[in-house]
């Protein structure tokens, strides 16, 4: 069949929905009023929709869709895998007609309620599957001395494949075999009548190969010489360091471009038929830069749980797996959209919240701040990991994926996640406009990585870190982070498309001020001859220590090195900088930094027109309270607090030759601060400052079990908070719901303040307030606090608060009952350290309010502007 046309670069950029336009009043929610852009599909969080056995039905496709799209998910990443027990009879063969049906009845639906699907281009991960033959399939080569050749075998397997994806990986060093898997793909897709997703999508590099047959004449036409010739240096132990270093980096080169290339043919296959592509390089052995800017939406992804020193912030050892994510290897993806993808589709995407708790653990105040640490290194499009398709009638926990957090109906933190995906569509609203605001590019000496004489392909992960930390780049990327600099990191092959123009660099994406080359020892001739006619143009060019003294790789070794040592000369002449101290360099030659991260303030930047976004977040044990100095210039400026949609104008200040704001910031709070070149008129942001001492909010309590499974509790009355699980009635242990406190507070006669804030103290997991039978607030993220004033009366108020747990007492139960509830086939289900689940051996999970509760009186302040 004939493919469906790709027509033109603005269909590309409808299908991204990146919007550059202002917010239309009429068709935002009430809170989002003042939100300076519109909230459309495309901001909303993506969540992962794994679907067991492909046992779909339209019934239920249209109720799943509908509840996600409630809860305000934008986009369902539709990846087929194993099926669950029991419900064999429901399979679908994967691209058979039943299955391309239920295809087009799930995009359809979600078109019609105004949201997106992906779909990953197979099944489980990664690519592969059935009619793969030895020239197709990954394939590990090794050489046999006595044979004196080549030996190979196919090892890899689809993981987690759904009926009809099963069979070996496909060769992801093979253009050839990418155009061979493509045509099932092409075969069952080409149909006039069938509603395609908005995007295909690769997952994480899980091949195991180091080869393929298009290698070999690849590595020739390169490198000018046969690899043949050198197989027992390649795979053995002939030869010395030196050589084996220089001829595996001329392999490892050669690898990297046959990776990409068979990118490069799936992003042509799915623009051809009017998909976009989301592709997570990491994992590969090629320069990850280039093969994320391949694709339409570079995907990064983080594993593990990060800790953080904010206050309330609860990390229990026992129930995580260690951070072993590196933020500097997620920067990669955010900079190749950033240089190579021109504003308006510089979309980045994250595989987010993986393993942040074990299995029903996770509360959304621990979601959000992993959320933030995406944002601030230029995720701007994220999915969680994720939601699994489940029939309405599964008992509960109905089926589930072995490794994510339940991001579904069934999990209780669902009652208060649509607030949660507010907060996240407002934040990627703004963090889609415009493009990068970032000063320096940061060159990435891959060839130094790759001069390594053990080993063939090196498979740089994202879990596995060293390879990131044992790298010039990683250290210079901390020292930059952490000196408040802001800067894309750039290959050699995306250097050649960067133009110096009215002084400054320009990429596609972007426009930067400076070139830092992290101390190395190699580098190609092209990437210095190209530093080298940048910085005879007025570029800063700035090398760490020294310029690059030899180059990389085995061939034409004599002639490489005489065309560099011309190139090094054009340098010094070119006045380029070569500093042994970066950070006194850039300061020397007036590249601004943002000195917020001296105190620990972490921030990011987005140019939209003539002003200017900064998302800055708190995640410090202490509040920021105080002028905050930034390296852009301003006339005024407005606070916008994603987490409510609320805004309003910031005191400003002109101090040595920066602008200030005077912002307040408590621990795990983030906020979005626009500065304008004109003076913005509207209402003042209010800052406040606490009076006197707090009131303690000591009851008694009445608490009242509301909503959950898998029964309500019985009432009863508390006069000091604790944790339900110690409720009188034996249900509140397994209980997954919510539960509402109820009290009295009693202002003291004659109280003054312009604002009272309520604070929750710790909560499990989330909550709603009201006050005096109005809403208050909902809480899910820290600080437990609200800002209340306006509710309060003098004299006595009633308080409701709405406390919704996690679910892991409810599993926990079901296991010490012996209940059958591991339906799941293959892996099933397993620990963050991917052992035996044992949840019966799990203790209770304290739940609902643990207070203490507090309430404060604040007081107007205004900034003075003379303050120091």
């Amino acid at each position: 069949m004939t493919a469906k046309p790709f027509r033109t670069t603005a269909a590309l950029l409808a299908i991204l929905g990146a919007s550059l336009l202002p917010a239309s009043a009429s068709v935002v929610q009430a809170d989002d009023a003042g939100w300076p852009f519109e909230i459309k599909t495309v901001h909303r969080p993506g969540t992962y929709f794994w679907c067991p056995g492909s046992a779909w039905d339209k019934a239920n496709i249209d109720y799943n869709v509908e509840r996600y799209h409630e809860a305000g998910i934008g986009t369902l990443h539709v990846v087929p895998i194993y099926g669950a027990r029991g419900y064999e009879d429901k399979y679908i063969q994967y691209l058979s007609p039943k299955w391309l049906e239920m295809l087009d009845h799930l995009v359809r639906k979600a078109r019609r309620v105004g949201m997106n699907v992906d779909m990953t281009t197979g099944t489980g991960w990664c690519f592969g599957g059935p009619g793969l033959d030895a020239k197709t399939a990954d394939v590990v080569a090794n050489y046999d001395r006595k044979a004196g050749k080549l030996t190979f075998s196919a090892k890899r397997m689809v993981k987690r494949a759904a009926p009809g994806g099963a069979g070996h990986m496909l060769n992801p060093y093979s253009p050839s075999a990418m155009r061979f898997y493509l045509e099932r793909f092409s075969d069952a897709l080409d149909r006039a009548d069938l509603a395609l997703p908005r995007a295909q999508y690769h997952d994480s590099f899980e091949y195991s190969g180091n080869w393929s047959e298009e290698l070999p004449e690849a590595f020739k036409a390169r490198h000018g010489y046969d690899l043949a010739d050198h197989y027992e240096v390649l795979f053995g132990e002939k030869g010395d360091d030196k050589t084996r270093a220089r001829l595996k980096c001329d392999y490892r080169e050669v690898l990297g471009e046959l990776h990409h290339a068979f990118i490069k043919i799936w992003v042509d296959w799915a623009h051809a038929r009017g998909m976009i592509t989301r592709d997570q390089a990491h994992g590969s052995p090629s320069n990850l830069i280039d093969t994320y800017a391949a694709c339409d939406i570079p995907e990064t992804e983080m594993f593990g749980a990060p800790d953080y020193p904010i206050p309330g912030f609860r990390r229990d050892p026992k129930m995580v797996r260690p951070g072993d994510s590196d933020p500097r290897i997620c920067m990669l993806s955010a900079s190749a959209a950033h240089i190579a993808h021109e504003p308006g589709r510089q979309l980045v995407s994250s595989e987010s919240c993986t393993w942040l708790r074990e299995h029903w653990h996770t509360a959304l105040s621990q979601v959000k701040l992993q959320l933030d640490q995406f944002f601030l290194l230029g995720i701007n499009h994220v999915f969680y990991h994720g939601s699994c398709y489940s029939p309405k009638e599964a008992p509960w926990p109905g089926w589930f994926f072995y490794a994510s957090t339940k991001f579904d109906w069934r999990n209780a933190i669902w009652r208060d996640f649509p607030v949660l995906n507010a907060y996240v569509a407002r934040c990627q609203s703004v963090l889609q406009a415009g493009g990068p605001d970032n000063d320096l590019l940061v060159y990435w000496p891959i060839y130094d990585y790759w001069m390594q004489p053990g080993g063939t392909a090196l498979k740089m992960t994202v879990h596995g870190k060293e390879w990131m930390a044992t790298q010039r780049i990683g250290h210079v990327a901390d020292l930059l982070l952490k000196t408040g600099y802001a800067f894309d990191i750039i290959s050699d092959r995306l250097l050649r498309g960067i133009a110096f123009r009215d002084g400054k660099l320009c990429a596609p994406g972007g426009r930067y001020r400076a070139i830092v080359v992290p101390a190395c020892r190699y580098m190609p001739v092209a990437t210095l001859r190209v530093l080298a006619d940048l910085a005879e143009k007025g570029a800063v060019v700035m090398f760490e220590n020294e310029i690059p003294k030899d180059v990389p790789g085995l061939a034409r070794l004599d002639e490489r090195r005489r065309q560099l040592a011309i190139e090094r000369e054009r340098l010094a002449k070119a006045n380029a900088v070569v500093a042994s101290d970066l950070s006194q360099a850039l300061q020397k030659h007036g590249l601004p930094r943002e000195a917020m991260a001296d105190s620990g303030l972490k921030f990011i930047r987005r140019k939209v027109g003539d002003d200017r976004y900064y998302f800055i977040a708190n995640q410090m044990a202490a509040a920021w309270d105080g002028w905050l100095a930034l390296s852009r210039p301003c006339v005024s400026a407005v606070l916008l607090d994603p987490m409510t949609g609320h805004r309003g104008t910031l005191a400003v200040r002109q101090r040595a030759g920066q602008s200030q704001v005077y912002l307040q910031l408590a621990p795990g709070e983030s906020r979005i601060v626009r500065l304008s070149p004109q003076s913005i008129a509207g209402p003042k942001w209010t800052y406040l400052q606490p009076k006197g001492e707090p009131i303690v909010v000591s009851g008694p309590w009445q608490v009242d079990f509301v909503e959950g499974e898998p029964k309500l509790p019985a009432s009863y009355k508390l006069e000091t908070l604790a944790s339900w699980t110690e409720a009188p009635d034996e249900e509140a242990k397994r209980f997954a719901g919510t539960g509402r406190y109820q009290t009295t507070i009693t202002l003291p006669a004659g109280a003054q303040a312009d604002d009272w804030l309520l604070d929750l103290g710790d909560i499990r997991a989330s909550a709603r307030v009201r006050i005096n039978g109005q809403d208050a607030g909902v809480i899910v993220a820290l600080p437990h606090q609200l800002r209340v004033g306006r509710y309060l009366e003098p004299g006595k108020n009633a308080l409701a608060i709405e406390v919704t747990n996690c679910s892991a007492n409810r599993i926990r139960d079901l296991d010490r009952r012996g209940v059958d509830w591991k339906i799941m086939k293959d892996i099933n289900i397993v620990t963050v350290h991917y052992r035996k689940i044992e949840p019966a051996k799990w203790p209770l999970e304290p739940s609902g309010l643990l207070g203490p509760v507090c309430l404060r009186a604040m007081t107007n302040v205004e900034p003075r502007s003379d303050a120091p």
